[in-house]
């Protein structure tokens, strides 16, 4: 196979050597006892490696142009590639030596441990809530808008308003929410009170009441004449007073924990509970919220919100950003919490429950063999393609390659072997003469 010469041509070649030396000896020696016996030695071995090297040459091409029964595995490939296929299929991935291998693997002591340790855990994790997120993005909207809402009017129906408005007013109070509703409504009247616009419309509002007292009567309208003439009742200074004491109230209204702020929500806090007390604004607020229940849009408003959120996601999603890492950390968060805390739960439980872990061992372990056995077929055909793909030189080489050793001392024993038969018949011929 290999253009270079090897050692069983190199045997080959000094046997010829040798024959040609004996042959010479045997010329200039006739009569010679080792001279023939050399020769007769020397030719045995030459015949016997030459018989060899044609012999192991014809498994692979045709030796010296010889046509008969040469290139023995190219024109048998096909059977050879079949024999290979067979081979791997039912020797090396045969069902017994599947079983006995995996019997010796502790499939589920090797599983927990990866699944301990902090890698393994975090990156599952990860692909968990991943899994989780992709998967509420892609449900459909209205279906479950319909649930939602529905469940939505359920909740809100079981409120009622009375307690709703106590727990509301508690909730303000507690967290301060009150004074930073007065505070910043007592910020937004003071801008708009402090313009020119303001003063114009108390001033206007000062004229119109006067023209109202003094439109009936005329001794009022010229008494109110009179002043005014005299300077003594300016409207245009009286708006502008009024707006300075008006803007004064706002600045105090909008500290907090202000007496003017405290008496506001004293009195806010002690209407609202005699307004909670009607028996009207029982009956108007379960009407309202009867109303609001059956006429409130909550289906298109919730199916509209999912749709915004899954494009607006899947815009994030694209440009390779996490939507909800990006837009919602905190349940992000709460998603890898609760992932991570079902996962350690889940483990422990297998440490625990023997039955458990016995069912997963069993499972696991038939779906490694059922696997390992499907894999036959594909094993097959890979091996099937990979040798069809083969030249005949490469196929020649790739099986001479993995038996070189064994097919030298083959060609090298041809000459040892017929060396030692030809001295033996030599002896046997000259003991029978």
């Amino acid at each position: 196979m290999d253009r270079k010469l090897n050692k069983a041509d190199k045997t080959l070649l000094l046997v010829l050597i040798l024959f040609l030396a004996a042959l010479v000896l045997h010329l200039q020696y006739k009569g010679s006892i080792l001279a023939e016996a050399l020769l007769f030695a020397s030719e045995a071995a030459l015949v016997g490696g030459a018989a060899d090297w044609f012999a192991v040459t014809a498994l692979f091409r045709k030796p010296l142009g010889f046509p008969y029964h040469t290139a023995i595995l190219p024109r048998r490939r096909d059977a050879f590639i079949q024999a290979s296929v067979t081979l791997v299929q039912k020797e090396f991935f045969s069902k017994r030596k599947i079983f006995r291998h995996l019997e010796k693997l502790h499939i589920l002591p090797m599983l927990m441990g990866w699944l301990r340790e902090p890698d393994t855990e975090n990156r599952l994790v990860m692909q968990l809530v991943n899994y989780l997120r992709d998967f509420l993005i892609n449900q459909e909207a209205g279906k479950h808008s319909a649930v939602l809402a529905a469940k939505a009017r359920e909740a809100l129906n079981t409120i009622e308003p009375e307690d709703f408005f106590a727990l509301w007013g508690n909730w303000l109070q507690q967290t301060g929410k009150d004074k930073a509703f007065v505070r910043r409504l007592a910020q937004y009247w003071h801008k708009q009170a402090s313009t020119e616009e303001t003063r114009k419309a108390l001033q206007q509002m000062l004229e119109a009441y006067e023209e109202e007292k003094t439109v009936d009567n005329p001794w009022a309208k010229l008494a109110s004449f009179a002043l005014q003439a005299v300077d003594l009742v300016n409207y245009g200074e009286a708006a502008e007073l009024i707006q300075k004491q008006l803007l004064t109230i706002l600045d105090e209204l909008a500290l907090d924990d202000s007496p003017v702020q405290k008496s506001l929500l004293e009195l806010f806090y002690e209407k609202s509970a005699e307004l909670n007390n009607e028996p009207e604004f029982h009956q108007l607020v379960h009407e309202l919220k009867d109303s609001l229940l059956r006429d409130m849009p909550l289906e298109p408003a919730l199916e509209q919100i999912f749709d915004n959120l899954r494009q607006h996601f899947l815009q994030d999603r694209a440009m390779d950003v996490d939507p909800l890492a990006e837009h919602m950390p905190a349940l992000r968060s709460y998603l890898e919490d609760m992932v991570r805390m079902e996962y350690q739960k889940t483990l422990q439980l297998m440490e625990e429950d023997e039955a458990l872990r016995k069912s997963v061992s069993s499972f696991l372990f038939d779906v490694i063999a059922r696997s390992a056995l499907h894999a036959q077929n594909l094993v097959g055909v890979i091996v099937k393609n990979v040798l069809s793909g083969l030249t005949d030189e490469q196929l020649n080489r790739l099986v001479y390659d993995k038996v070189e050793p064994d097919l030298l001392w083959i060609r090298m024993n041809g000459s040892i072997v017929g060396a030692g038969i030809g001295l033996v018949l030599f002896l046997l011929l000259q003991i029978s003469v």
